[in-house]
């Protein structure tokens, strides 16, 4: 299943098992009286479905709930997108897949995924907008289901035992941390998920896997892709090679490396085409596809800088300390970047429909990018931004 077809999917079935379930949920609260202590007693259920950017962003949360919970066992029930992400963090003992590719699978998948799940004694749901997650928490029949709530997602009050209040407009990380509190968890500082990742990276990467740059480059590694949820955030190749030439000179020696997976190849071709034209000097890599995620991140942890739009591998790339530079449009950074003391660069001109990714299905611009286009103009070749919708 495709993006829309998925989030569909866990709007109908997942509403209509929540409108069938609730009543019974509430009848058995009521009878059975569990307590609801918050500290675990025994296993502790994760879930997270998409957006494996997620889970970087919340690793000082996690890393630091993974050290004070060291005892529990840590599970996370996820979708076959997200386990590169999640494999790279070190956190979950052990990765549930679910596979979504159609109904049938995510149903097979989900009763086997549910099967190792219940009886866990927490479930810590990590989507802020999914049914189905919801769902699945109750099922587990776990003593403690701990989810988001804000206004769209009213529905989850009764269902889980604790929910934290979470808005969209502020930063995520807040959010994530405030559920590692309510466990009593101390957040992780920036230099304890560095060292973290660095040595999740030297003990399964030991060696870098393709070439490092010469001693008189400067290395520099670019994430120019983002995950189906929301492509508007991307460059154009125009657009890239406007920000090699504001930020290297003619005479620059640097080797520029370009991260991904398989899908974004064709993508980084086309900006390098662009680039081996405007700056033939340059030692130019398209390694989108080529390597492993651990692998990419070993390459990243090499790098003097790292160029890129919000997506996982600018949150990598922030944890592991690296000079950054980044552009925003359909997301807020606000909402994003956590403090970190790194040195970094911000290129952000809010407009009024900006930011609109997890507000509205379809951006108000039918993928014009508006708010990325302005960043590349003068003012007063500006774009203005669309309100009609339809």
């Amino acid at each position: 299943m495709n993006l829309d077809r998925r989030k569909t999917f866990d709007y109908y079935v997942g509403g209509s098992l929540i409108l069938a379930i609730k009543p019974i949920v509430t009848l058995l609260g009521r009878i059975l009286r569990r307590d609801h202590d918050i500290q675990p007693r025994g296993r502790v259920v994760f879930t997270k479905m998409l957006g494996g950017g997620t889970l970087v962003i919340a690793l000082p949360a996690l890393l630091g709930l993974r050290r004070h919970l060291a005892d529990q066992e840590f599970l996370l029930v996820t979708t076959p997108g997200v386990v590169p992400f999640a494999r790279t963090l070190g956190i979950f003992d052990e990765i549930l897949v679910i596979d979504d590719a159609s109904p049938l699978a995510l149903l097979r998948t989900g009763l086997v995924a549910l099967g190792r799940t219940i009886g866990a004694d927490t479930v810590i749901d990590l989507e802020v907008y999914s049914r189905l997650t919801t769902v699945f928490s109750i099922l587990t029949g776990a003593r403690n289901r701990v989810g988001f709530y804000l206004v769209s997602a009213f529905w989850r009050r009764g269902l889980h035992t604790h929910l934290v209040f979470f808005n969209p407009f502020s930063g995520s990380y807040r959010f994530y941390d405030k559920v590692a509190e309510l466990f009593g968890a101390p957040i992780s500082s920036a230099e304890d998920c560095r060292r973290h990742l660095e040595q999740r990276i030297a003990t399964t990467v030991p060696e870098l896997p393709i070439p490092a740059a010469q001693a008189s480059q400067r290395s520099i590694s670019i994430g120019h892709a983002c995950s189906e949820m929301g492509r508007e955030r991307m460059l154009s190749p125009a657009q890239w090679a406007q920000v090699v030439e504001s930020r290297l000179q003619p005479d620059d020696a640097a080797r520029i490396v370009l991260l991904g997976g398989p899908d974004d190849r064709s993508d980084a071709q086309e900006i390098l085409a662009v680039l081996s034209e405007t700056h033939p000097q340059l030692d130019l890599v398209n390694a989108c596809g080529r390597l492993s995620l651990l692998e990419s991140l070993s390459v990243l942890s090499a790098s003097d800088e790292f160029w890129g739009i919000d997506s996982a591998l600018l949150h990598y790339a922030r944890l592991l300390g690296l000079n950054c530079s980044s552009w925003w449009g359909p997301t807020d950074p606000a909402t994003r970047l956590r403090k970190l003391g790194i040195r970094e660069e911000v290129h952000y001109q809010k407009i009024p429909c900006s930011p609109c990714i997890h507000v509205t299905e379809d951006p108000p611009c039918r993928g014009q990018n508006v708010c990325i286009h302005n960043l590349f103009v003068p003012k007063d070749e500006a774009r203005e931004w669309i309100g009609l919708i339809d």
